[in-house]
């Protein structure tokens, strides 16, 4: 009887147990399906500039923000852009200092860019690193600009960025040893690196990462936020996509590959680690999924004959360019120059020619800002007769300049209370004054 009585009890357990798994299996399948939507809703829609045949009824864009993502080709686009904007004489939206708006850390905030005395002369292209906030960005960008961004299969960059940031040198593991140990609640490294990468840069908070609810409201924003996202995987593609969309001509997006590590450097990993990998990236794995979809519809609607050709292009005029500049690939760690990239894991490139769109394409990230950041000093100085800032040091932007959010939000209230520029002239509301400091009404420091 008591054995009887406890294979009831072992049976009942076994159904209630059953019962669980498969809601729990519903459950994953609602996501999936419930996501596989979203996507149909979307992919089947393409915007109407794919469908454009004649570029003559288009005009270049010139106003253009670009989320750069981690490790997703992203530097390669904006080369692109800042030698788009510098010859074409166009305004970038630029920190201080460094190359980051806020850090990683700290979402965008329109402050960040106000602080800059640049800011006056006005803006058309974003184009750094920064932790997204697309309304932030849009309030301080024409009303017309251009979104777009790119984006990477997670496990291929989430490996690139484990090595390119020495995070195995900081916990002293292998790349398969971190992915064991490390959860998916670790602290992020330097504050804003790790897992999910993409997820973290396009804005989604910390604590919401892996909210699979909140992930995919995000995606069906972006969505409707970026007119192009861009796959690092087709990235010749891709190119032609992003000239089409922005009436540009195909020459005006040629490239090098930039900052791409060396072989020795890059991360064997196995199969074990690849499937945890798949799992903690979930998240990312939501973003790039959707917009490989999308961008193969788009690709479709654009005309795959039409796009190979486009490609074609696209080789020879790339071809053509690197034999008239006479471009050497070079280890990082034996360059010296404005071409050395910041990382010596990755290869730079060295010009035999002196022409300036030879230079411009070898032009390391970190030199190119310099470079356009004192122009548009000077572009402003030049304008209203001003001097320096007063003694005051930049604001520090930079990744690595950052101790902790506290510090950065603390100097900017010092900046917004003390920011005096005089020594000639002073600018007040769009216009000159001379004579002397400013009072406390007359201030123009960031608002």
């Amino acid at each position: 009887m008591m054995k009887m009585k406890w294979l009831s009890i072992r049976l009942s357990l076994l159904k209630f147990i059953l019962l669980l798994s498969v809601l729990g299996g519903f459950t994953y399948l609602h996501c999936i399906i419930r996501f596989t939507d979203i996507g149909k809703k979307h992919i089947l829609i393409s915007p109407e500039w794919v469908f454009r045949q004649n570029e003559e009824t288009c005009s270049p864009a010139t106003n253009i923000a670009f989320l750069k993502n981690h490790k997703c080709a992203s530097s390669a686009i904006q080369n692109i852009l800042f030698r788009y904007g510098l010859n074409h004489d166009l305004l970038f939206a630029l920190p201080e200092a460094g190359n980051y708006f806020g850090g990683g850390r700290i979402p965008f905030n329109d402050f960040m860019v106000r602080s800059a005395p640049w800011f006056k002369l006005g803006l058309n292209i974003f184009a750094v690193h920064t932790k997204w906030n697309h309304q932030k960005v849009k309030d301080i960008m024409p009303e017309n600009s251009v979104y777009i961004t790119i984006v990477r299969e997670p496990i291929a960059l989430f490996e690139s960025l484990f090595t390119f940031t020495n995070m195995g040198k900081v916990h002293n593991q292998s790349l398969d040893e971190f992915v064991a140990t490390q959860e998916t609640d670790w602290k992020r490294h330097l504050g804003y690196l790790g897992y999910n990468q993409m997820t973290w840069d396009f804005g989604v908070p910390g604590p919401e990462i892996y909210n699979i609810t909140y992930v995919q409201e995000m995606v069906e924003k972006a969505d409707k936020d970026f007119e192009l996202v861009m796959i690092a995987e087709r990235m010749e593609e891709s190119l032609v996509l992003m000239s089409h969309l922005l009436c540009w001509d195909i020459t005006d997006v040629l490239v090098l590959k930039i900052n791409a590590r060396m072989a020795k450097f890059k991360k064997e990993m196995n199969e074990g680690t690849r499937a945890l990998l798949r799992k903690k990236l979930a998240p990312d794995y939501l973003i790039y999924n959707f917009f490989s979809q999308k961008f193969s519809k788009l690709v479709e609607d654009y005309g795959r004959e039409r796009m190979k050709r486009d490609v074609f292009r696209l080789k020879k005029a790339t071809e053509k360019l690197m034999a008239e500049c006479g471009f050497a690939k070079e280890a990082s760690g034996d360059m010296m120059g404005p071409n050395k990239p910041w990382s010596d894991q990755v290869s730079g490139y060295q010009s035999l020619s002196n022409e300036s769109k030879c230079q411009q394409m070898s032009r390391s990230e970190i030199s190119f800002i310099n470079l356009l950041r004192n122009k548009q000093r000077n572009k402003f100085l030049m304008k209203y007769g001003l001097g320096a800032m007063n003694g005051r040091p930049a604001l520090p932007m930079g990744a690595m300049a950052l101790q902790s959010p506290g510090d950065v939000a603390e100097r900017i209230k010092q900046l917004q209370e003390e920011l005096i520029y005089k020594v000639q002239g002073e600018f007040v509301e769009g216009s000159i004054t001379h004579g002397g400091t400013l009072n406390q009404n007359q201030r123009s420091g960031p608002s």
